[in-house]
């Protein structure tokens, strides 16, 4: 646990090359949280895909949630971005929120090799789940409630694969995805 302007966060360092640092994290957990509502969910774009589960696909088979609108992403959320991370190089990758009983099943991002960082802001239970095999079990880490979460990891276009999932359970969960390059 960190801790920055005197707001903390959880950081999952689960690649093992050390989590970016936000800075002015007071201003990057009070845009999430604004996000992580019934209203912002509602108004949000749907995704409600199902089929065969697949974990080996670069994306989620069955998926159910909502995306943050393009507007919100150019206004508000890579300009907070940019001032909190000066030191990366970053695309957003996923712009999600996921609503009490939503998630995104197992799969790979194999086709998008790249250190990736996961900022997660959540008003109730939920978490991301990964492995390296399907042969191991799943490890399960938790998202803080009413907090950051950030989790870095590798994808990979081989294996092994970091497979990865999320499930939320009560409340309202919010999933920012960069890939990343450190500039210095």
């Amino acid at each position: 646990m960190k801790n920055t302007s005197q707001i903390k966060y959880t950081e999952y360092d689960i690649h093992g090359k050390g989590v970016p640092a936000p800075i002015h994290v007071d201003q990057l957990e009070n845009l999430l949280k604004s996000f992580a509502n019934k209203e912002t969910y509602d108004n949000g774009d749907k995704c409600n895909r199902s089929g065969d589960l697949d974990p080996y696909s670069y994306y989620a088979v069955n998926s159910k949630n909502a995306r943050i609108t393009n507007d919100d992403i150019i206004t508000h959320l890579a300009p907070t971005l940019k001032k909190c991370f000066p030191n990366l190089a970053f695309r957003i990758t996923g712009n999600f929120i996921y609503g009490p009983g939503d998630g995104i099943d197992e799969h790979t991002n194999a086709n998008d090799p790249s250190d990736v960082m996961y900022i997660t802001y959540a008003t109730g239970k939920s978490k991301f789940s990964y492995r390296y095999s399907q042969e191991e079990p799943l490890i399960d880490t938790y998202d803080d409630i009413n907090g950051l979460t950030l989790r870095a990891f590798t994808l990979t276009d081989s294996k092994p694969f970091t497979f990865h999932k999320v499930e939320c359970e009560t409340g309202y969960r919010v999933s920012i995805g960069i890939r990343y390059v450190k500039l210095f």
